[in-house]
């Protein structure tokens, strides 16, 4: 087993959905060596190599696992975070004892331009993501610099469309 344990480090608002929250969890060992192999079993994951990553959806809740970090975003309680932490868990648990079977993809499937974000943000150019401009800020998503909730406006409700868009787009 290569996971014992995930333990929540951090729990607070979602700033992509009202209601939500995000989580910032450490697992019990390193998960570097089994992300290729969950690229390969996860139909619409997007896997960086050399940032070490992988980001997914699973339903409507987002996960990204890097190292021995795994952020889940979008889950309405912490029941429903340690019904994600026990289903990753036991994923990763699973996808790490069937190697041998599986051929590891280190490809990454879908990175959007800067410019494509750019259409999905709400162009304000407010400077709540520490950001000079929208079009910076676009240029960190894509860059996995950032992630859709450092963007305050997108949580606001007249930017839930956009919002939704950018998160399915990205997803």
């Amino acid at each position: 087993m290569l996971i014992e344990d995930i333990s929540v480090i951090e729990t607070s608002r979602c700033l992509v959905e009202e209601g939500k929250f995000k989580a910032i969890t450490m697992a019990s060992a390193s998960l570097t060596e089994v992300l290729p192999y969950l690229n390969a079993v996860l139909e619409k994951a997007n896997y960086y190599h050399t940032a070490g990553s992988l980001v997914f959806k699973d339903g409507d809740i987002g996960f990204t696992l890097q190292k021995n970090k795994i952020n889940v975003t979008r889950f309405a309680n912490m029941t429903q975070l340690y019904e994600c932490l026990d289903w990753i868990k036991d994923l990763i648990n699973e996808t790490s004892a069937n190697r041998a079977q599986i051929k590891p993809d280190l490809s990454a499937r879908k990175v959007l331009p800067a410019l494509v974000i750019y259409k999905f943000l709400p162009q304000t150019n407010c400077r709540q993501c520490g950001q000079r401009t929208c079009l910076a800020f676009a240029a960190k998503l894509n860059k996995m610099e950032a992630g859709i909730d450092d963007c305050p406006p997108l949580a606001r409700p007249e930017n839930a469309a956009l919002r939704t868009s950018l998160f399915d787009q990205m997803s």
